[in-house]
């Protein structure tokens, strides 16, 4: 009989929030928060401080994560698009490697509009705006399944239990809810294959409510950041956006007990936390939003734990290093894990295997992460699809407008300062090293943009009845907005 106790790769364990950025940790400096789990898993394994999300928008994110692509040159290329049927992912390649797989909670990688089951379509209004059902190879070759497209609302949430077609009704609040879920999964697993499972959750993403235990924050009693700029209403929303991950925090502490408590999981899980992006709460004048090159939009946490019975030798060993400083993003995150298990990469993963550098072996870590918006969802006149990238000390990105935005990282960490318009050298330096990356990836159209593209037409009225600012402080002449 098969040794069920030490399986030839270790189970892996992703856990995905939606809309944390990575500064809300306290292990990462943030002065407010207390997240003891997260800073369990950083202790014990490795956290990078300066971890990016390429495209920082659900969809084309989650894309990112489970192909190792690009949003731009990958399977899931905007909001609503869906990860196409046949495309290889996590759960294919490790499917390959002899591994069992299995997903809970949110996915949005496979809305298909009319896929309304009857219990949905009868009583519409008892769900939230994107209740279908996702389509059985739209789910990226996961196999026990237990997700949901999107419910937006995290104390009346449901999810599609496997192959049923109506949702079932979660109970309580959806990340006490989901951790419940996979925990009694955990503990009933009884395959001889190793576990690759993903818990992800939606919260710390709006609507903002957080269990009343986890309220503890006095609005005016909050440090925030230089850079916000929002009013009492904005700080009462960072308060209960703060509750909701330190609940967050406390799930993944159960979750982490849990699997300290079953010996099949004990010493041989390799746990992974990370966002798909991070959201303002209040910086640059905009709550609740990301779709930005900014840094609290983009940056997130990307946390590894080796199995606690690893040792120098396995390829899955972490030696304990806290926090690290370069710079990983969500595309490295495929190919990191494969090389944690000692599987051969893919040639058609874009990320870098960052397991030497994890390991404590030589790594020639990358001097920059290339970032983008692909197939922004258009909400309003502020959502504009963009290519950029990130060094140690510069921000740039490029517009489908033609604008441009710059930031000195070293200088403005909090980039309040644009110097598009005063370092014209160094926007063409940096438009020529983004022209790099972009054909590096198999961009199909913004190399044209930048290259060739023709002056934008104007002014451009917008007739929307919002009042968000937006984040074009370069061209918000561009823009007018009509009043009513």
């Amino acid at each position: 009989m098969p040794d069920r106790t030490r399986p030839a790769h270790p189970h892996v364990i992703y856990i995905l929030s939606d809309e944390h950025a990575g500064m809300v940790m306290s292990h990462n400096g943030d002065p407010n928060v207390r997240t003891p789990a997260m800073d369990r898993l950083a202790a014990e394994g490795a956290s990078f401080a300066r971890a990016y999300a390429n495209c920082p928008v659900c969809t084309p994110s989650r894309g990112t994560i489970f192909s190792g692509r690009h949003a731009h040159a990958g399977p899931v290329q905007g909001f609503f698009d869906v990860y196409k049927p046949s495309a290889p992912s996590t759960a294919t390649i490790l499917r390959e490697q002899g591994y069992h797989t299995a997903y809970m909670g949110k996915w949005h990688c496979g809305v298909v509009h009319n896929q309304m089951p009857p219990a949905v379509r009868e009583n519409e209004d008892e769900y939230t705006r994107w209740p279908q059902r996702t389509p059985e190879y739209f789910r990226a070759g996961f196999q026990d399944w237990y997700g949901f497209e999107i419910n937006n609302r995290p104390f009346k949430g449901f999810y599609y239990h496997e192959h049923e077609t109506d949702p079932r009704w979660m109970d309580g609040y959806q990340t006490d809810f989901l951790t419940d879920l996979t925990i009694d999964y955990l503990r009933e697993y009884d395959r001889d294959e190793p576990l690759c499972c993903v818990l992800s959750v939606e919260p710390p993403h709006f609507p903002l409510e957080a269990p009343e235990d986890f309220k503890r924050f006095d609005p005016d009693g909050i440090t925030l950041r230089p850079n916000f700029t929002g009013n009492n209403w904005s700080k009462e929303q960072v308060a209960v956006y703060l509750a909701m991950v330190e609940n967050l925090d406390w799930n993944i502490g159960r979750l982490l007990d849990t699997i300290a408590e079953i010996p099949a999981f004990r010493e041989d899980t390799l746990v992974v936390y990370i966002s798909d992006h991070g959201d303002f709460m209040g910086s640059h004048r905009s709550l609740p939003l990301k779709v930005h090159p900014q840094e609290e939009s983009i940056r997130i946490p990307a946390v590894f734990t080796p199995p606690t019975k690893s040792c120098p030798g396995d390829p899955w060993h972490i030696p304990p290093t806290g926090l690290r400083d370069e710079l990983f993003s969500l595309v490295d995150l495929l190919p990191t894990t494969l090389g944690l298990l000692g599987i051969d990469v893919p040639s058609h993963v874009q990320g870098r295997d960052f397991s030497p550098a994890l390991r404590g072996e030589p790594f020639d870590a990358p001097e920059d992460v290339l970032i983008e918006m692909s197939g922004v969802p258009r909400w309003g006149m502020d959502n504009t699809d963009w290519r950029g990238f990130v060094s140690r000390r510069w921000k740039y990105a490029f517009y489908e407008t033609g604008h441009e935005v710059l930031y000195d990282l070293d200088a403005d960490p909090y980039e309040m300062n644009d110097l598009a318009d005063t370092q014209p050298e160094r926007c063409a330096e940096c438009r020529t090293r983004l022209l790099e990356l972009l054909r590096e990836t198999r961009d199909s159209y913004f190399d044209v943009l930048i290259e060739h593209g023709a002056p934008i037409a104007g002014p451009t009225y917008d007739v929307g009845t919002d009042e968000r600012t937006g984040q074009h402080p370069a061209w918000r002449d561009t823009i007018r907005k009509l009043r009513y």
